[in-house]
Parts: C-alpha cells; sequence; structure tokens
C-alpha cells in the first residue's frame, strides 16, 4: 500500500480534529497557539537533533522547523505555557526510533507543515515563520525521494501522537468541538 494511503484515515482524523478547525478558523488566541508552539518546539528540537546525527536531513537542507518555531514562539511572548504529557511521550518516543522511524515523522511533521501549514499560516497570530519555506518545492521532491511505503505503521503513531496533543492543549484550554 502505497505510504499517502497507508495514512490517509489518520491524515483526516487529525484534520478533522477540534483544535485543528480553531487553527484554521483564524480565532485562535495567541496563548492557545504560544502554548501548542512551545510543545512543537520541543517536538521538533528532538526529532531535528536525531535525524541530523543519523544523516536524515542530509540533501533537506531548510527542512529544519526548530529555530523559525523558536522565533514564532518569541514574537507571541507568552506569560504562560505547559509541557503537555504528550510531548514528553512523543519524544520518548523518538528516543526508541532509527533511521526508518525517523523519517515516518520528518514525513508527517515536515510534509504537513509544506503542505497544511501553508494555509494555517494565514489564520495564526505571530508571522508564522515555521511555515516558510525557501525551497519549499525542491524539499518535497528530495523528502519524496528518501521515503518508501514501508513507512505507515511509524507514520501513523506520528499522526496519533500529534492527535494526542491536540486533545491536551484543547482539553488544557476548554476548546470543544465546533
Amino acid at each position: 500500500m502505497a505510504l499517502r494511503d497507508a495514512v490517509k484515515e489518520a491524515h483526516d482524523k487529525a484534520e478533522q480534529h477540534r483544535f485543528v478547525k480553531l487553527l484554521f478558523s483564524g480565532f485562535i488566541p495567541a496563548e492557545v497557539y504560544a502554548d501548542y508552539l512551545y510543545n512543537q518546539l520541543q517536538c521538533y528540537s528532538t526529532l531535528e537533533a536525531k535525524a541530523t546525527q543519523l544523516g536524515i536531513l542530509a540533501g533537506l537542507e531548510g527542512m529544519e522547523r526548530t529555530y523559525a518555531i523558536s522565533h514564532d514562539l518569541l514574537e507571541l511572548a507568552p506569560e504562560t505555557v505547559r509541557l503537555h504529557p504528550a510531548t514528553v511521550a512523543y519524544t520518548q518516543h523518538l528516543d526508541t526510533l532509527d533511521e526508518k522511524g525517523l523519517l515516518a515523522h520528518i514525513y508527517v511533521r515536515h510534509m504537513g507543515d509544506m503542505y497544511g501549514g501553508q494555509m494555517i499560516k494565514k489564520h495564526v497570530p505571530g508571522s508564522a515563520t515555521m511555515y516558510d519555506f525557501e525551497n519549499r518545492s525542491e524539499l518535497i521532491a528530495a523528502l519524496r525521494a528518501k521515503l518508501s511505503d514501508d513507512l505507515g505503521d511509524e507514520a501513523n503513531k506520528a499522526f496519533d501522537m500529534a492527535i494526542r496533543l491536540f486533545d491536551e492543549v484543547a482539553d488544557a484550554h476548554g476548546i470543544s468541538a465546533a
């Protein structure tokens, strides 16, 4: 089964999540978005450090989002953010993965930023530089060249863990279904 088909159900579930709907609404409060970004920073910095160490990001220069997420978070200057249990579980899970497993998470997160992130950035507070890619088309092609159809199981885990974080952020801020 093609990777895209293997993750379709999880992708659709994530896309329909109440938190994601808030991201697209244009009405997400800055403090809620900052809380989410703080947790994204932990996830991406762990993922990208491990991927860099193993050489997975070679040929994907400009893919890294850690610096941009830091910039976006500093721009919002949140008074409070919290580390959610889903983020801790996610970063611990990354420690157990080999190159293929990490690549599945890069696929879910970074490909999502290069596609859906292009719409999200128009609706969130701040400049949303985490969704800006200088060479987006080239990065998409280079990442696709590294992918294989056997990444589906781990990519689905990446979606499940992202949805768990959506749940926790939404619950912490009293975001109900639309």
